[in-house]
């Protein structure tokens, strides 16, 4: 079955809650105005029974000599429903009308005084029974007349109030339908109303692709979620914007470098090849030129095998305890002569105990490579670079120091993008590829640790890679310093 659209699904909820109100509405409504009509013609009855009473203690008053069956006759001629009016003694036996003028009402199966509901009458009740296939509603009262405690019985046809009622079910029977229908139409108006922004912002992003993301969707006016939903929309295209930008900026010096060095190699080989009689010397320095260049290339391959391996390296890597101090020893010895033939001071400060933490060595090496090249890379001749090793609570600190050509505000808060390169022009080399802190991120948090930069311009930076620290390497620490 095709699922249905948002704008159907709209209507059809709204042609429910109509539908549901509607229902409610008639039952409400049809039930208020039946409890109504059963109220007022239960009050007519006790009207009736009063101005019974009042009657009788009038004529009393007066002196009236007419018998009591002759009273309560002519009351009975003279009102209205007046065959449906009963009395009997406290014993059940009829008091009015007499067996020899209305024998069917003096039986005990008359429907007036034979209603279950009518058998205690000390209080007013109410019942509703069927006197010759009619509905009428009978009030029984327990009374006292000329001294006697006798029961009133008063009836009065309820056809009338029922004929209502089957008016009104019929007039919601048949205005039903007209409602379903006009609230069916004016639930598809409303969801197409609703929804015309959101048609709007489709065909808008069915017209962006990857030649045109400075486009952006149109904002709605209204300050709804359809206005949330275009603005994030409109963010993610601007953080999409950026992201291709750079990488279309990086591809292309990214091809423009690897030329760059295929056509060194390629010239420098065609050149030995085609020049005879050339000393030991100068084809070593034409395979130094090649080696210099494939290690370029290589490098800049790597950087970017890395990128492509990152959304996987949590299945890849393989964490067991490590030596943070020893392994920032290792690294610094692989870089001291890079350093040392740019003229920079290369030095470690690191604590007298083991440092324990839980990471795959190689990685690690990778992480403090990246950085230390960089502090490299970017420290003036006669600048000097320090490693350093502490453990902080439960967390161990490795912090780079260099007192290099630092960065701006800018430049540190995207320091650690992909392919980002600042444009600083007093570095001594030539612009690297803007993976290698991103490369450096994305291990840390692999290794659930922080990495952050504290930097000024022509006042060096400082990166801090925070390592959490587990329990049980914690509790090896301990005791190592202990024995010691």
């Amino acid at each position: 079955m095709r699922p249905l659209s948002v704008r159907a699904k709209l209507m059809l909820l709204y042609l429910l809650v109509t539908l549901t109100g509607l229902v409610l509405f008639g039952l409400i409504s049809f039930g208020a105005l039946q409890y109504a009509l059963i109220q007022g013609k239960k009050a007519h009855l006790q009207g009736r029974e009063e101005r019974l009473i009042r009657l009788l203690e009038d004529n009393h008053t007066k002196g009236v000599t007419a018998s009591l069956d002759e009273q309560l006759r002519n009351y009975a001629m003279v009102t209205h429903e007046g065959n449906l009016f009963r009395i009997r003694h406290a014993d059940g036996t009829a008091l009015y009308p007499r067996a020899a003028l209305y024998p069917a009402a003096t039986r005990g199966d008359d429907p007036l005084t034979s209603s279950p509901d009518l058998k205690s009458c000390d209080e007013p009740r109410v019942a509703t029974v069927l006197f010759d296939h009619q509905p009428v509603l009978v009030l029984c009262h327990a009374i006292s007349l000329q001294g006697e405690s006798v029961r009133l019985y008063l009836g009065g046809s309820t056809e009338e109030q029922f004929e209502i009622l089957r008016l009104y079910r019929k007039a919601l029977l048949l205005v039903m339908p007209g409602l379903i229908l006009l609230s069916t139409a004016c639930g598809y108006f409303l969801s197409r109303r609703a929804l015309k922004p959101v048609d709007r912002m489709t065909r808008a992003a069915l017209g962006i692709g990857i030649g045109n993301l400075s486009e952006r969707l149109p904002i709605p006016a209204a300050k709804d979620e359809v206005q949330q939903l275009a603005v994030a929309w409109n963010q993610l295209l601007a953080r999409l914007e950026a992201a291709v930008s750079r990488l279309t900026r990086f591809s292309a010096d990214t091809s423009h470098d690897l030329r760059t060095s295929i056509t060194v190699m390629l010239a420098t080989a065609q050149l030995s090849l085609h020049r005879t009689h050339r000393s030991e010397m100068e084809y070593r320095d034409d395979l130094g030129k090649i080696v210099t260049e494939c290690r370029t290339a290589a490098s800049l391959l790597d950087a970017l095998l890395s990128i492509v391996r990152s959304d996987n390296f949590m299945h890849e890597a393989s964490f067991r305890p490590i030596d943070l101090a020893a392994l920032v020893i290792e690294s610094c010895r692989r870089v001291e002569d890079l350093a040392e033939a740019n003229g920079i001071l290369l030095d470690w400060h690191l604590p007298k105990e083991k440092v324990w933490i839980e990471g795959d060595a190689l990685l690690l090496q990778r992480l403090l490579g990246i950085l230390l090249d960089n502090a490299i890379r970017y420290t003036p001749e006669h600048g000097e670079i320090r490693a350093e090793v502490a453990v902080v609570g439960s967390e161990a600190v490795v912090t780079i120091r260099d007192s290099g050509i630092g960065m701006s505000e800018d430049v540190r808060q995207q320091v650690f993008d992909r392919f980002y390169q600042a444009d600083l022009r007093e570095r001594k080399t030539q612009a690297g590829s803007g993976l290698g802190l991103s490369i450096a991120r994305w291990i840390a948090e692999a290794h659930r640790a922080e990495i952050t930069v504290e930097s000024s311009p022509l006042k060096g930076s400082i990166f801090q890679t925070k390592f959490p620290m587990p329990v049980g390497l914690l509790a090896l620490e301990h005791k190592e310093q202990s024995i010691g």
